[in-house]
């Protein structure tokens, strides 16, 4: 259980390990659809993992998982898991970069998001929480497993995101290839950013700005919109 509480907790751990945690039978069962390579599986008494796992199964005491997890409401399994390494982009034309996206809660939003819209790849730059966090993991609800996690992906056009400059999303083609680049929950996206066009979404004045993962929504969206059509 103390590698468990460490691998939950520290990010260090996590990357000189190799390892990272998923909480819940519904992340577990996305880990096994997506091939993920599990490493042990933690239960406490009659739990039904539903799916068949290729890893040893260890049963726990009641309130040991809820000791050692990140979640209010421990849903009674967790487990470790290899964390894969990073995939070069084979094929694609639409990828998201975050850009010093410190909330695990929002990244793994727009984790979720990016590939519910189609992108091929997302790019954790540095100064972005730590993919593996358990906290991204769980709000990605699985898209984690599903997405190339790469170190660099450079696909056309440079798209930043901005509440008070550029051009209206709906007012710019998104059809061909292109990065959208997701900005600090607080800053934003540096002005100096590598970007070569700048986009805003269109609001009602008295609203300043959307959260992070809300905005990388929108545009994810307004991408897979324009594509469609």
């Amino acid at each position: 259980m103390a590698e468990l509480r460490r691998l939950v907790n520290r990010r260090r751990d996590r990357t000189s390990s190799g390892k990272f945690v998923l909480e819940g039978p519904r992340l577990l069962a996305e880990a096994v659809v997506a091939g993920v390579e599990l490493v042990d599986v933690f239960v406490v008494p009659e739990t039904d993992l539903g799916v068949p796992v290729d890893a040893p199964v260890w049963t726990v005491g009641d309130g040991v998982l809820a000791r050692v997890g990140s979640v209010v409401t421990p849903q009674g399994v967790m487990a470790t898991a290899r964390i894969p390494d990073p995939a070069p982009l084979a094929d694609g034309d639409f990828v998201v970069e975050l850009a010093g996206v410190a909330d695990p809660g929002n990244a793994g939003t727009i984790l979720r998001s990016a590939v519910a819209a189609g992108a091929q790849a997302v790019v954790f730059s540095p100064g972005s929480v730590d993919p593996w966090n358990p906290k991204t993991v769980r709000a990605s609800a699985g898209a984690l497993f599903r997405v190339p996690l790469t170190v660099a992906a450079p696909v056309g056009e440079r798209v930043g995101a901005d509440p008070h400059q550029g051009d209206p999303c709906d007012q710019v083609d998104f059809t061909g290839p292109l990065t959208l680049v997701v900005g600090n929950e607080a800053h934003g996206l540096d002005q100096a950013a590598a970007v070569d066009r700048w986009v805003s979404i269109p609001m009602a004045e008295s609203v300043e700005s959307l959260n992070a993962a809300a905005a990388a929504t929108v545009l994810c969206f307004e991408v897979a919109r324009q594509r469609r059509t």
